[in-house]
């Protein structure tokens, strides 16, 4: 069974694809229009402007990580099941969605400053999951993390790579990459 995706999913899709091809300044709204099949101006019936599209693209990302991961660790008792829990969803996430991922990460800079605030924000409530993973980690579990943030955002880098190298025709599956990924960061958090 498949998704029915709406006229603006539709855009956004593509406007993500486009972005990551062309990067936000090069890329136009006509060859966007052009990839989602409709007219040139039939964009402004969904969105304002290509500003609007790259913030609904990072927004719509970001406030969905946030949710499923939420969900994802529902139920995970010790920090190290959050922790595998929350590498697998990563890296399964970023790969499945890379354009919407790789936006969201790489054209930050090309945000008007009012939608940079409100990505960032949300960028840092799915940090602080991790960050909050981590710390019971160290409290409860004896992991050497001395700095959270630095730790969550070298967790998030390693997942979010898988994105760039991996095939799904290839020997490695996105079970075997996240066990294998969760196993070098809790190896490396225990004590020594």
């Amino acid at each position: 069974m498949f998704e029915v995706l709406s006229r603006r999913e539709v855009i956004l899709q593509e406007a993500a694809r486009l972005f990551r091809e062309k990067g936000y300044l090069a890329a136009n709204l006509r060859e966007l229009a052009s990839r989602a099949g409709i007219q040139g101006g039939s964009i402004y019936h969904h969105f304002s402007s290509k500003q609007e599209i790259l913030f609904q693209v990072m927004d719509d990302t970001m406030s969905d990580m946030i949710t499923q991961l939420t969900a994802c660790l529902e139920g995970a008792e010790t920090p190290s099941q959050r922790l595998r829990r929350m590498m697998r969803f990563h890296i399964e996430y970023v790969v499945a969605g890379s354009d919407r991922t790789y936006i969201t990460d790489d054209e930050l800079r090309n945000l008007e400053p009012a939608n940079y605030r409100e990505v960032v924000a949300k960028r840092d409530r799915y940090q602080r999951i991790i960050e909050d993973i981590l710390a019971a980690g160290r409290d409860r579990e004896g992991w050497c993390v001395t700095d959270t943030k630095l730790i969550t955002r070298a967790v998030i880098k390693i997942c979010a790579g898988v994105a760039t190298w991996f095939r799904t025709e290839g020997e490695l599956t996105l079970d075997g990459i996240a066990e294998a990924y969760a196993d070098l960061v809790c190896n490396g958090l225990l004590p020594r």
